[in-house]
């Protein structure tokens, strides 16, 4: 109860400093005959049914009693905030109040309050973890790889609110262990048949079941045994790479079963429609406000070293046809001649080049202000010619090189070519140079069997935070 007052306590503050910028917002704006003036936040106030219905859209979203990562959270609002005020917009025409409520200011408030209510809900749930409100306590039954797997994950998704406690496990070999993440040690406490005990000394409720190579009755059994002792269990399946985040549950209960409806978002023409006018808009707005930039960039190259600004390179694309993906020039032009020499020489760098592709503490090719451009990953800005002639997305797939289609790439170019090659991708933001040449491709595939525009929105905005950090660009 205390959770979920909380919740409801920081998003009425967030409506009422939403509504209090809207309505500023709209006095600085002079359009028609409103007289702005009029416009105050008292006369909002006593419309003390508008907060309610808000609260009541949040709570039928799930948003008070369900718990969602960070973006899954950020989704949910902009589609409830949305809804909500395309319901007020129809409560104010059916009950005549246009001429009490200003539509522009709701239009202001719908903007406003997406980023009010995201960067309330993200700050206001980690004061709450800290005072114990928002913070619930999680036991993982199972300590292998794929438990560890998942300690990793809710320790990155913090949003999430579970602190785990600790692991049980049936292994021999691991009980009593210490699994150590980043700076911290988390026990092994017992068996799984324990459970009971140490649920009542933890005070747990939510108990995640991370064995997935359990089969049939095995699954079901240990299941329907913690369910008797927990209200709720989380279940890691053997699904891993399958596309799921556009998946639906159909129930079957007479049979006991339930059936799982994956969409490829891709194959429908309103989903590419969608993907191609996303990245027009959004490439035009960029190439705008970056057009100085590259104008800048285009001497500084030139000044540099002789030859050409732009390296420009056959790449794969959307349906495996072949485009010109360009970038500023980095590497000398001799480049493939280096490498191959410099490989020849150093066994190391020759594993390195194998593994991942590339070349991390030093590459003979690339000359000085060809790090810099790659380290903040000015190189790529180019590419937004490519994306509004259609070759490239703003996000998808890295281009790839033609030398790997029939080697390194061969048994995922089918589902990668479904979809133009992005400027940044799912594998950029995940690890970006320091994840395995095999790494990436699976990423690359998992995106494009999970496309959906909100996803290009994320990866878009966690761009901006890896290339600031300069994090894996080399």
């Amino acid at each position: 109860m205390y959770r979920v007052l909380s919740l409801v306590f920081i998003d009425l503050i967030g409506f009422y400093l939403s509504l209090y910028f809207a309505v500023l917002v709209r006095r600085n704006i002079h359009i028609g005959n409103v007289n702005v003036s009029s416009v105050t936040l008292g006369n909002y106030i006593h419309f003390w049914w508008m907060p309610i219905i808000f609260i009541l859209f949040f709570a039928y979203a799930g948003l008070y009693y369900k718990r969602y990562s960070l973006w899954d959270e950020i989704g949910k609002i902009v589609k409830t905030v949305t809804l909500y005020i395309f319901a007020i917009f129809i409560f104010i025409a059916l009950g005549k109040l246009s001429g009490e409520v200003s539509r522009l200011t709701l239009l202001i408030l719908w903007v406003i309050s997406i980023f009010v209510f995201s960067l309330f809900r993200y700050f206001g749930k980690k004061i709450l973890f800290k005072l114990g409100i928002w913070k619930e306590n999680v036991l993982i039954v199972g300590a292998d790889d794929a438990g560890k797997i998942i300690l990793k994950a809710l320790k990155r998704e913090k949003h999430l609110g579970y602190e785990v406690v600790g692991f049980l496990d049936d292994n021999k070999d691991n009980i009593k262990k210490r699994i150590e993440i980043g700076n911290r040690h988390f026990p092994v406490l017992g068996k799984i048949e324990e459970i009971e005990n140490w649920a009542n000394e933890y005070n747990i409720s939510t108990v995640i079941v991370a064995i997935p190579a359990l089969k049939g009755n095995e699954l079901s059994n240990l299941v329907y045994s913690i369910q008797k002792t927990v209200n709720k269990v989380l279940l890691i399946s053997d699904l891993k790479g399958i596309s799921m985040l556009n998946a639906e549950l159909y129930h079957l209960f007479m049979g006991e079963l339930f059936l799982i409806k994956m969409k490829n978002n891709l194959k429908s023409k309103f989903g590419k429609f969608l993907k191609r006018l996303f990245d027009i808009v959004m490439s035009l707005i960029i190439l705008i406000l970056s057009s100085p930039l590259i104008v800048i960039m285009a001497f500084v190259v030139k000044l540099a070293f002789e030859g050409p600004v732009f390296f420009v390179q056959n790449r794969l694309g959307r349906n495996k046809k072949i485009f010109k993906c360009i970038k500023f020039r980095t590497m000398y032009i001799n480049a493939d001649e280096i490498l191959a020499d410099f490989l020849s020489k150093n066994t190391k760098a020759e594993l390195e080049w194998a593994k991942y592709k590339k070349l991390k503490d030093f590459d003979p090719r690339v000359t000085k202000i060809g790090k810099f451009l790659r380290k903040t990953s000015l190189d790529e800005l180019p590419q937004i010619f490519n994306v509004i002639k259609g070759e490239m997305s703003l996000v998808g797939p890295r281009p790839y090189l033609l030398k790997e289609i029939n080697d390194s790439i061969k048994n995922y170019s089918d589902i990668i070519s479904l979809i133009s090659p992005g400027i940044t991708g799912l594998w950029q933001v995940s690890g970006r140079n320091k994840l395995t040449f095999n790494s990436r491709l699976k990423l690359d595939s998992w995106y494009v069997l999970n496309w959906s525009l909100w996803l290009d929105i994320v990866i878009l905005f966690k761009t901006i935070r890896v290339v600031l950090k300069k994090d894996g660009a080399y």
